[in-house]
């Protein structure tokens, strides 16, 4: 029995590095296949911009239509859809817009993301400083903003993407990583401000 307990405490500490390593590697492999993605994604856009031209922005709804478009945080390395809704079932394949969102020209465009689940888009939001770029791709435009301010409110204040008088982006996701035991989450916000807007080729 005394030589079996080095064999079992090396299989243990193998079974701890592989948890430890768990959350890291499925999230280096979810931005990999999402890459694809992406590029279908950008492609479509550029289809909508060109069939979409002939449309000015004064005919279109103050909030957004069910409609996809590209987040980019250069920060952190991520490059990903964002789809339309913000149940669980709209989550799962990335980032979604909340349907109040407003049109990134006019006011508040607010996105949820999960944080320790279905790739964890959001898993390093935290990380993100003021003037750190966020780039929206969105129909046939390309919004750049600069990170404001990062913090955290209660998981039922939803006035953090409430209209806004100014255009401006919000990102929501939940806070802390893991739930602690008996606990509940809190949300996550990351505002910023519109500084550029250049029309897609």
């Amino acid at each position: 029995m005394r030589k079996r307990k080095p064999r079992i405490a090396v299989i243990l500490l193998i079974c701890g590095l592989l948890l430890a390593l768990f959350p890291y590697v499925y999230h280096r492999y979810y931005l990999y296949t999402t890459q694809q993605e992406v590029a279908e994604t950008e492609q479509h856009l550029i289809q909508q911009e060109t069939q979409s031209d002939s449309v000015e922005d004064s005919d279109l709804p103050e909030n957004l239509v069910e409609a996809t478009g590209v987040l980019e945080i250069p920060a952190l390395g991520l490059k990903v859809n964002v789809g339309y809704g913000v149940e669980e079932q709209d989550l799962q394949p990335g980032p979604g817009f909340y349907p109040q969102s407003q049109y990134p020209d006019r006011g508040n465009v607010s996105i949820a993301g999960h944080r320790n689940a279905h790739g964890s888009p959001f898993l390093n939001l935290h990380k993100l400083e003021a003037e750190d770029e966020i780039i929206l791709t969105y129909r046939h435009k390309q919004y750049t903003y600069a990170v404001q301010e990062v913090f955290e409110t209660h998981s039922r204040d939803w006035s953090v993407i409430d209209p806004t008088p100014q255009p401006a982006l919000t990102l929501t996701t939940c806070t802390p990583i893991i739930r602690p035991p008996g606990g509940d989450y809190d949300r996550l916000i990351v505002r910023a401000k519109l500084i550029d807007i250049r029309t897609t080729d």
